[in-house]
């Protein structure tokens, strides 16, 4: 399943009401190709996978062990090559190697949660701050 990057309360616990992930759809990477010999090839950002989580709970009719699928939990990304259109599976962990090492990217913008979200109420003690 592909959706959107949804970060955890661990992520951005603070001025982040949508909890907006450090990686957005649509991010251009350079990846060295590997077959190539190292040369820069430029990726997007897709799509984030829903995250496996393999032995999460014993079945009691059969009493195996068996995988869930948990929703928040987003470790995996899918990237296009720009340059024919290939798909493959990276981790998120790695784009943000990738981020640090070439000067840093910035964190996505948060969207304007008034204008957008009207149904949205912030809690009390982010008004009082």
């Amino acid at each position: 399943m592909f959706r959107q990057y949804y970060a955890g309360r661990w992520f951005a616990p603070r001025d982040n009401p949508l909890r907006v992930g450090p990686v957005a759809q649509g991010t251009l990477y350079r990846l060295p190709e590997y077959l190539t010999h190292g040369r820069d090839v430029t990726w997007m950002v897709m799509a984030f996978c829903n995250g496996v989580v393999a032995a999460a709970c014993r079945d009691p009719a059969t009493g195996r062990w068996v995988d869930r699928v948990i929703a928040g939990r987003s470790d995996r990304a899918i990237i296009r090559r720009l340059a024919d259109g290939v798909c493959c599976e990276i981790a998120v962990a790695r784009l943000l190697q990738v981020d640090e090492a070439q000067g840093g990217g910035a964190s996505p913008g948060l969207p304007d949660v008034g204008r957008f979200h009207k149904a949205y109420r912030p809690c009390p003690q982010v008004l009082a701050a």
